[in-house]
């Protein structure tokens, strides 16, 4: 029988075995009691055996819903339209979660869902991030074609563009965290000086001693934060990328959403510090502690030889990896030796290339990083120092704009390593054991 939804107007075609049940709506998810037929007692044209009554009813409720619901509705049907059209051969995948919907071309696999990074399972049995069921054919074209690694390469760079005013505010925030109470208490120093005059003390200098402290504080303060942001964005956007998503995620201030992934970090520097002293026990006859106790790194590292640069050389070549299993996965996973030392031999030549590439992108972005930061911003704090002792805000406000410039860079380059990361996710995720198995 053929009924009509009482919210979104969605025409349903129902079994009438399901007369008198309740169903759901399979567009907006009302539920509602399907009309039960009656029994014709005449057989004259044009009667019919449906209850009239009981859809007469629906368009009761449906004349009864407000002008929110009405818009509200009609926003869910349109963009489902949109949806449906965007990706005609694609399958929308419902989080069972948070019962958000994913778009998906490969209903073989697990996938990550956008909204709460859980795990979505695959509609067929036997796939997994985890595992190996694909052809080297389809790896391959996934790799090489639109919207795989090798593909995507060359315009990596113009990645970030998109969330580009997100970047940009968080380039303002830097300003003005910094500027605003250096500027208060400039002004404060000057008001000061101001009443002075005429009195037995004359005219006195602003003392702005405290504002280079205070600088020094929040600068401390702002590394700390700018960086947490950082990393979250990092796996964020690795996790994006690796269920295709090419928007960039923008950034997130809060320290609900990056705590996590700041805390995966430090437990990775943790990590590779500790793999730093294995290779300098292994390598390194003299006692480790007693260089480190010096300070004397340079000695370290003479003594260590060519056999502690190649194992630094050998625990650096797995950091991707790690970073890789901490955004699939989990912390556990990512430092997880086993496993990724045995994602990157099922990657191998596409893996060392990824290091490379990330070599190159990474190199470049930190010589530009260091330039901006030594050549142009160090610079302005000595500049801010004498313009904050003269009481002079222009002096002070402009390496805080440079510092905001610092920070926008900053962003922009981890954006670029991150999807460099995950378009590596994406391509070749069933030879990663990361994620469900």
């Amino acid at each position: 029988m053929k009924i009509r939804c009482p919210r979104c107007r969605q025409k349903l075609s129902v079994p009438e075995r399901l007369a008198g049940k309740t169903v759901r709506c399979p567009s907006c998810r009302l539920s509602l009691t399907v009309p039960t037929p009656r029994s014709a007692v005449g057989g004259a044209l044009g009667q019919s055996d449906l209850d009239l009554e009981g859809l007469a009813q629906l368009e009761v409720h449906t004349s009864e819903m407000s002008s929110a619901e009405l818009l509200e509705a009609e926003d869910l049907r349109r963009a489902d339209t949109e949806e449906a059209a965007q990706s005609p051969t694609s399958s929308v995948r419902t989080c069972p979660h948070c019962h958000s919907k994913v778009t998906s071309d490969d209903p073989n696999v697990d996938i990550l869902c956008s909204n709460c990074w859980k795990t979505i399972p695959a509609v067929t049995s036997g796939g997994g991030l985890g595992g190996s069921s694909a052809s080297a054919r389809r790896r391959s074209m996934a790799a090489t074609g639109a919207g795989g690694f090798y593909g995507e390469l060359a315009v990596s760079i113009a990645y970030p563009i998109p969330a580009l005013a997100s970047l940009l505010t968080a380039a303002g925030v830097a300003f003005c965290a910094a500027l605003v109470p250096v500027a208060v208490m400039t002004t404060l120093a000057n008001i000061m000086e101001q009443e002075n005059v005429g009195t037995i003390k004359g005219v006195q200098k602003a003392d702005l001693s405290g504002v280079q402290m205070l600088f020094v504080g929040i600068f401390a303060a702002e590394v700390f934060f700018f960086s947490a942001v950082a990393i979250h964005s990092f796996f964020d956007v690795v996790r994006t990328t690796s269920i295709r998503d090419d928007r960039a995620p923008n950034l997130s201030f809060s320290p609900h959403h990056w705590g996590k992934s700041f805390f995966s970090y430090l437990l990775l520097c943790v990590y590779f510090v500790v793999m730093t002293y294995l290779v300098a026990e292994l390598t390194i006859k003299d006692d480790v502690m007693s260089f480190l106790a010096k300070g004397d790194l340079g000695g370290l590292l003479q003594s260590g030889g060519k056999a502690f640069i190649v194992g630094m050389v050998i625990v650096s070549f797995f950091v991707p990896m790690n970073l890789l299993g901490i955004s699939l996965g989990s912390i556990t996973q990512g430092l997880n030796p086993v496993n990724v030392v045995r994602s990157v031999a099922n990657t191998h030549v596409h893996y060392v290339f990824l290091v490379l590439i990330v070599l190159v992108y990474g190199g470049i972005f930190g010589y530009a990083f260091t330039a901006i930061l030594f050549e142009w911003f160090v610079p302005q704090i000595d500049t801010m120092f004498t313009g904050s002792a003269t009481g002079n805000i222009l002096n002070v406000a402009m390496p805080m704009l440079a510092w905001g410039v610092v920070m926008a860079f900053f962003f922009y380059g981890t954006y670029i390593l991150a999807r460099l990361h995950g378009l590596f996710a994406r391509s070749f995720r069933r030879q990663l054991l990361f994620g469900p198995r």
